[in-house]
């Protein structure tokens, strides 16, 4: 079976758009969450619908308590070095992840990663979502969930949903 880890902002952006059913549609896979993950997204700052959402998932998720932390980048969050040092371990199928340094470390080491809007343009492609209704989810995340993206990433977006 394959594992799919997933780290907080994938998890939160996706909940906003009421999209985290792409993370097992576009895997067919074993969600992993680390505990400190799942705190993190359904702490007090999460919306109510957000966090409602969340739990959704949390119950059919595995929820793993993982405290190690000694991944040497302090320039990641203790969060994120949590997750590469959980991955680097137990080599995940796919890293689910947004945070460019944690996605290009995993990279370096073999892990294969995926962002947000990665998962958007797969549900477009594979025909889970119209590439009507993902551009739509794309621009949301951008103009109303303030998911910042370059400029240069956007158009890769859209342009590969144009394909």
């Amino acid at each position: 079976m394959k594992i799919v880890l997933c780290d907080a902002s994938p998890l939160i952006f996706l909940a906003k758009l009421d999209a985290l059913d792409l993370i097992s549609e576009i895997f067919c896979g074993e969600v992993v969450i680390l505990k400190c993950v799942a705190e993190e997204v359904c702490s007090k700052s999460a919306g109510d619908v957000e966090r409602i959402r969340l739990h959704r998932l949390l119950e059919t998720a595995a929820v793993i308590a993982f405290e190690e932390s000694d991944y040497p980048s302090r320039s990641l969050s203790e969060n994120d070095r949590r997750v590469l040092k959980w991955a680097i371990q137990n080599r995940p199928d796919r890293l689910v992840a947004d945070e460019r340094l944690l996605r290009r470390i995993a990279r370096e080491d073999g892990i294969a990663t995926i962002g947000t809007f990665g998962i958007l343009v797969a549900a477009a492609k594979k025909g889970i979502r119209s590439r009507e209704v993902v551009r739509k989810m794309v621009d949301d995340l951008v103009g109303k969930h303030g998911c910042r993206v370059s400029v240069a990433l956007y158009q890769r977006v859209i342009s590969e949903l144009e394909k």
